[in-house]
């Protein structure tokens, strides 16, 4: 059973691509982010989205949801997102305290303000490091990239 990530985000975006993806969302509310990722044009099999939402709010300009995924945010998700919808702008906060990961990519703290001088550990994430991120777990899942522990490194 899988750490679970919870990730919160805000996006941005012309009001007609923001309305869309809300409706979209809405109909499927309940559903798997592989049901997104499919209503999206895309093999839910050929990206990473293991896991659904529990909030989903379209406020203003903006539109807010959080997903809960297994260890990692959805970056495939989200760069899929972007892909049928050019104008967003997608700020996020990841915790997922079992592995202690905490990740935010809102490098200015217009909607997530979190910084470690506050006493929070957020590591600042780029589109590039979410790349090799993904990368990496591909890499791990299907084998063309092996990890192994050491007794030394062996915590537990």
């Amino acid at each position: 059973m899988p750490n679970i990530c919870t990730t919160n985000y805000v996006i941005e975006g012309k009001k007609e691509e923001l309305d869309a993806l809300y409706q979209k969302m809405k109909e499927l509310r309940g559903q798997s982010l592989g049901q997104l990722v499919e209503a999206l044009g895309k093999d839910p099999n050929e990206v990473m989205c293991r896991g659904g939402w529990t909030e989903l709010e379209r406020e203003g300009d903006i539109l807010r949801m959080t997903f809960e995924t297994a260890w990692t945010p959805c970056y495939e998700v989200t760069q899929l997102m972007k892909a049928v919808y050019p104008s967003l702008r997608i700020y996020y906060k990841a915790e997922e305290p079992g592995c202690e990961v905490y990740l935010k990519n809102d490098a200015d703290g217009k909607y997530f303000p979190e910084t470690e001088a506050d006493g929070h550990a957020f590591e600042l994430m780029t589109e590039e490091r979410e790349q090799l991120q993904t990368r990496l777990i591909r890499g791990i899942k299907d084998g063309s990239i092996e990890v192994k522990v050491s007794k030394e490194n062996d915590k537990g």
